[in-house]
């Protein structure tokens, strides 16, 4: 019974968009990090070391949001991983 209590209040690893940042929390700390951005060409590779709290911040290419979608894959070393869609938004035509 205390096994499931104690996954009950595990935390998953997460990704979240804050202007042109992606920030990634709740991975484990100093671990390194394989992000990877697909979306615009080409595809973005980087590998970051999360801080002692397991949070880390990439920066995101330039894209226009109305014309495409956005995909972040976050893997870290030690089996943590995360990922988060950023969808084409409607936008409405130039006028």
């Amino acid at each position: 019974m205390r096994v499931f209590a104690a996954l009950a209040l595990a935390v998953l690893p997460s990704l979240h968009v804050a202007g042109n940042t992606v920030r990634g929390a709740h991975f484990a700390p100093r671990e390194t990090v394989r992000v990877t951005i697909l979306g615009p060409a080409p595809r973005t590779q980087r590998r970051i070391r999360t801080s002692a709290t397991g949070t880390f911040t990439v920066q995101l290419p330039t894209y226009d949001p109305c014309n495409m979608s956005l995909t972040v894959l976050a893997a870290g070393a030690r089996g943590d991983a995360a990922q988060l869609k950023l969808p084409q938004r409607a936008c409405p035509p130039s006028p």
